[in-house]
């Protein structure tokens, strides 16, 4: 997978994770999602079967509390928001507007103490638990 260029390593300020736009083989874009200099996936673009939410992660047990989701907007889509929800009893939602990238992919961060995240994006509502991610 080949850099293009056009966006550079972004750097995403609360949990530190970077984001870049590749290339596949077949010259479509291609998300490429790092933590550290560890990459933690690939997005590649198509129209046959979009991933809305590709991703969802929140920080390791005893740092600072954050949020990360990341996805594919689907066709005609042009914004996405995340719903980071907390667990527990009362749950309580947090909305992000998601960065697009390209205008094909999305990424959004928040800072708290998260489980789920629910993306919506044009007609598509789609929810995940967010994963924690390992201490090193």
């Amino acid at each position: 997978m080949g850099h293009t260029g056009e966006v550079p390593l972004l750097r995403l300020p609360i949990s530190g994770w970077t984001v870049r736009v590749g290339r596949s083989t077949a010259d479509r874009a291609a998300l490429e999602v790092y933590e550290g200099s560890r990459m933690a996936d690939v997005c590649v673009a198509t129209p046959v079967s979009v991933s809305v939410l590709r991703g969802a992660w929140r920080s390791p047990r005893g740092g600072a509390p954050w949020a990360l989701a990341w996805g594919q907007l689907p066709a005609g889509t042009t914004s996405v928001t995340a719903g980071f929800t907390t667990g527990g009893l009362r749950p309580a939602v947090r909305r992000i507007p998601g960065v697009v990238i390209e205008g094909i992919y999305w990424v959004a961060e928040a800072a708290g103490g998260f489980a789920g995240v629910t993306v919506h994006a044009g007609p598509v509502l789609v929810s995940g638990r967010l994963r924690r991610v390992r201490a090193r």
